[in-house]
């Protein structure tokens, strides 16, 4: 299994090549490209400073696919890729550097 930053590495080429995907409306090839990296990435960009609920969103990609609509579903499911991989990113991120993940503070 790779470590986080080979991970996060091939998560962002995977993102990328589901966007050229994307951009030529291959929805097939860009969601096969998608489904790998959610598949690759897995659980390891969860982190105890965020809160997840991409689990819930894929659901709703899956909705749309059954829907007949799916450059919707894939746009759905590019977004969850997107906030997976800058989390693994966050979580590789030394901690005297500053975040690049906006992190909500309390309510006033």
């Amino acid at each position: 299994m790779p470590n986080d930053e080979a991970l996060a590495s091939e998560a962002e080429a995977l993102l990328r090549a589901a966007d050229e995907a994307i951009a030529r409306q291959d929805w097939p090839a860009a969601g096969r490209h998608i489904d790998r990296a959610l598949q690759r990435v897995g659980d390891r960009y969860l982190s105890l400073r965020a809160i997840d609920s991409s689990g819930q969103t894929l659901v709703l990609a899956d909705i749309e696919a059954a829907q007949g609509r799916e450059s919707s579903a894939i746009a759905v499911r590019r977004g969850v890729l997107h906030s997976r991989t800058v989390q693994l990113r966050e979580k590789l991120r030394p901690p005297s550097t500053p975040s690049t993940f906006p992190i909500p503070g309390p309510s006033r």
